[in-house]
């Protein structure tokens, strides 16, 4: 990853973490909303079940008042005191087929003696049949009589019809409350209750029910008609059973099924001994909580591809001043001093971009200026040399003249005066060439000095600005490093639940005492023992929660530990990257500090030939003057003359070694400007 861009790196460890919280969310929510599902399928079919349950018995209880109302009618009683009356016997009939027409199903109606004589029935052609003798008969008085009222016989399959019927009976009492003279029996069709409760269910509604006889261990409804009033040998219907003798009357039941793992849950009618029964596979329950979990995972899908988009437009964005940048100082160390335009915007602004652009802005604007100095200076220069290059040209040929002429010099006296005048009319062209030269140098020398102010300037820019970033990574490491202690406060929390462990130890402890006092108080501590075993649940439900939340707190350490190591890549990018360029950029500050001091060194150079050559031009037009003033100069002898040309060679020998170092002091300074672009 070192040859990635800076872009490249944030944009991964954002969507990194962003894959990571969204995995901690999906996971997090996935388990939270499973739990809300199982409870709320849980609710949903004990509410169900409730329904079905109050339906039935509101269904039961209705058509118990009205055979109850039925045989508290005055023609049946004054009837069942004459049997034998046919005018009482002709009413009470005509009563109870009008009474049965108002009936909804039901499959008759009828009054009969305590012997179960018919002797009214909705169907006339049954009038005079006797129903039960001897044991059945017995025990369906004993049934009556026990309830001394409605005795209801439940759900059966009627002889004549062959359908489900609910069997009732009620006796009929003389005035007194307390003679029985008779009996009256009758029932609705199951089919109407079983017609309610398919109203109850949705279209939608995978869920089955069974209704059972918890006494019987009979099949009273079911959707396989089949099993209706069948001995139940299903292991779940046995179990429920057996929790219903145990003394339940509602609860869960989870077994493995035909279509592998389900839940059914039950609710006892106590007084007709009926159970209904609600069952469906954990498959169905969970389809809603699976499905939102499928669309939460591609919600979070799509947020992490949306995030790390957007993560990586901002980042970018965010980093192109950088690039910038970077294209900016590769060309100045290649020497190139075009400035940038991009640039422009961010100089002046306080954010690191805006720092770093005003230094490059600065420095561009001082090398320009190093730049132009020199490159005048060896203009400068170039022109001197080659006004001291011909001044030397006609030096030397004077010279030679001079030497040509020695010989004849006695004879050509006035000609000889007239070469002095030229040689010295030459000599006062170069002495001002050279006073130019020197002025050019002192330039030179001012502007060299201005140049080395202006480095030093920018060193200290970027000696400040590295000593800035220093200071603000710094800072950024101590505001991580206390977030991150801030977020280790949570090991509290996971204190805290194992405090709680411990106190549901001790609570559980106290919960069995409580239950072993109260099973040795008998009777008088059943009261008590409830209390204790809802303490033990609770403490149990108590535990788990501190489980989970130890778990959440561990999973959360680990959290932030990954923050923490992202947190310190960035550090160690800044220390190791941003810092170490400003470190190149101080350094390479240094380099040009002391090319500059090199230059002035050469200018310097410059300085003490240009002095020592004004002092032999001065020399030599001393030495002029001197041949031009002598008097009675035709009796300087020719040797003297020999002597001086001889020392005027060795001059414009020494002028001409001093022009060719300014050359080459002149392609030097040439040579570094030629370095910039």
């Amino acid at each position: 990853m070192k040859n990635w861009k800076l872009s490249q790196k944030l944009t991964l460890g954002i969507t990194l973490i962003v894959m990571v919280c969204m995995t901690l969310l999906y996971l997090t929510a996935n388990k939270t909303l499973k739990g809300l599902i199982q409870e709320s399928e849980h609710h949903q079919m004990e509410s169900t079940l409730a329904a079905q349950t109050s339906l039935i018995e509101e269904f039961v209880t209705r058509q118990e008042e009205l055979l109850t109302a039925y045989s508290q009618t005055p023609a049946i009683r004054e009837l069942l005191k004459d049997v034998n009356n046919p005018e009482k016997a002709k009413y009470a009939q005509e009563y109870t087929e009008s009474f049965y027409k108002s009936l909804d199903n039901w499959e008759g109606l009828y009054v009969g003696e305590w012997n179960t004589h018919i002797i009214v029935h909705s169907n006339p052609g049954v009038v005079g049949i006797t129903l039960r003798e001897g044991d059945s008969l017995k025990a369906l008085q004993d049934a009556m009589t026990s309830r001394n009222g409605l005795y209801n016989a439940g759900i059966i399959v009627s002889p004549a019809s062959g359908k489900l019927v609910l069997s009732m009976y009620c006796p009929v009492f003389d005035t007194d409350g307390t003679t029985i003279l008779g009996y009256v029996g009758g029932g609705p069709f199951a089919e109407n209750l079983e017609n309610t409760l398919t109203k109850l269910r949705k279209e939608d509604d995978t869920t089955g029910y069974y209704m059972i006889n918890a006494d019987t261990d009979m099949y009273i409804s079911a959707e396989d008609e089949s099993l209706i009033a069948t001995e139940i040998k299903d292991e779940m219907l046995l179990n429920v059973i057996q929790q219903i003798k145990g003394g339940e009357t509602e609860g869960e039941i989870k077994y493995k099924g035909k279509q592998g793992r389900e839940v059914a849950h039950f609710e006892y009618i106590d007084q007709h001994g009926w159970a209904v029964v609600l069952y469906d596979t954990e498959k169905n329950i969970y389809r809603t909580a699976n499905k939102n979990m499928s669309t939460l995972g591609n919600i979070c899908l799509v947020f992490v591809v949306v995030i790390s988009i957007l993560a990586f437009i901002m980042i970018f964005f965010s980093v192109k001043p950088l690039l910038y940048v970077e294209t900016s100082i590769i060309q100045l160390s290649n020497l190139k001093l075009q400035k940038s335009e991009k640039l422009t915007p961010w100089i002046g602004t306080k954010s690191e971009v805006g720092k770093i652009a005003t230094a490059l802005d600065s420095l561009y604007s001082t090398m320009g200026d190093m730049v132009h100095t020199l490159s005048e200076c060896s203009c400068s220069l170039n022109d001197t040399a080659a006004a001291m290059q011909d001044s030397s040209n006609v030096l030397i040929s004077c010279i030679s003249d001079n030497s040509k002429a020695t010989t004849s010099f006695a004879e050509r006296a006035e000609e000889i005066d007239v070469t002095v005048g030229n040689v010295d009319h030459e000599m006062v062209k170069i002495a001002r060439v050279v006073s130019e030269v020197e002025e050019r140098i002192e330039q030179g020398n001012v502007h060299s000095s201005q140049l080395l102010d202006k480095v030093e300037q920018m060193q200290e820019l970027a000696n400040t600005t590295l000593a800035n970033t220093s200071v603000q990574i710094t800072a950024n490491q101590e505001a991580i490093k206390k977030a991150i202690g801030q977020l280790q406060s949570l090991m509290r929390i996971d204190e805290m639940a194992s405090q709680i462990l411990d106190i549901t130890s001790q609570t559980n402890l106290l919960s069995l005492n409580a239950s072993i006092e109260a099973a040795r108080a008998g009777e008088a501590g059943k009261g008590f023992a409830v209390v204790a075993g809802e303490i033990g649940n609770l403490a149990s439900s108590s535990s788990q929660t501190a489980t989970q939340i130890q778990e959440i707190c561990n999973e959360t350490k680990n959290n932030i530990s990954n923050v923490q190591a992202c947190f310190d890549q960035i550090i160690l990018f800044l220390q190791n990257d941003v810092q170490t360029q400003f470190s190149e950029f101080a350094y390479a500050t240094r380099d040009y500090y002391d090319s500059i001091k090199e230059m002035q060194q050469i200018i310097t150079d410059i300085v003490a030939a240009s002095g020592i050559f004004s002092d032999t031009v001065q020399k030599i037009q001393a030495q002029i003057r001197e041949v031009s003033n002598v008097p009675d100069s035709q009796n300087i002898k020719s040797q003297d003359i020999l002597d001086k040309a001889r020392q005027t060679e060795e001059t414009a020998e020494a002028m001409t070694a001093i022009v060719s170092k300014n050359k080459e002091n002149a392609n030097a300074i040439s040579g570094i400007v030629g370095r910039f672009s």
